[in-house]
């Protein structure tokens, strides 16, 4: 029991210097650290130690880390933190696949628009050849404006109004 108490304390300690190490800690807690250090010459000895591991890290290569590691991670993280926060069938987080997604939404408007652009033209009369079909009727316009009604027009047509020719 004796040995997991120990290694207890031990990890309680190298979590301390790590945090004084990081900066982590309050100015209340580093100056009681400190004062912990300057009254045990054991506890400065362990913190050295400590403190050389720590710089030594700098001297390690860096690995490289692509985007591909970052979105995983993410995604991983993403999941573990729970159902609620699922993604819907068309978020894209791959900025090459929501490129190509765009593209092929455009290339479908496009197309559409096209479709309906020249289907739209072929339905369509030639308002000059409208003009010179229904001349007469433009030129009379003011005329026809005049007339009531078609039934006014129907009378008008009647042999008894005004004989026949």
């Amino acid at each position: 029991m004796a040995k997991d108490e120990l290694s207890d304390d031990s990890i309680e300690k190298e979590e301390l210097y790590s945090s004084y190490l990081d900066g982590e800690l309050s100015e209340e807690e580093a100056r009681a650290f400190e004062a912990r250090l300057a009254s045990s010459a054991e506890e400065r000895a362990n913190f050295q130690a400590m403190k050389k591991t720590w710089e030594m890290l700098d001297y390690l290569p860096k690995p490289d880390v692509t985007t591909s590691f970052t979105a995983k991670t993410m995604e991983k993280m993403h999941t573990m933190s729970g159902p609620a926060t699922q993604p819907g069938l068309f978020v894209v987080n791959h900025p090459g696949i929501r490129a190509g997604v765009f593209a092929a939404v455009l290339m479908v408007l496009f197309a559409g628009g096209f479709g309906i652009g020249s289907y739209s033209s072929k339905n369509t009369v030639n308002v000059d050849e409208e003009l010179i079909r229904n001349l007469r009727l433009y030129e009379n316009k003011r005329l026809y404006e005049q007339i009531g009604s078609i039934e006014f027009l129907r009378k008008l047509d009647s042999p008894e109004l005004f004989g026949q020719d």
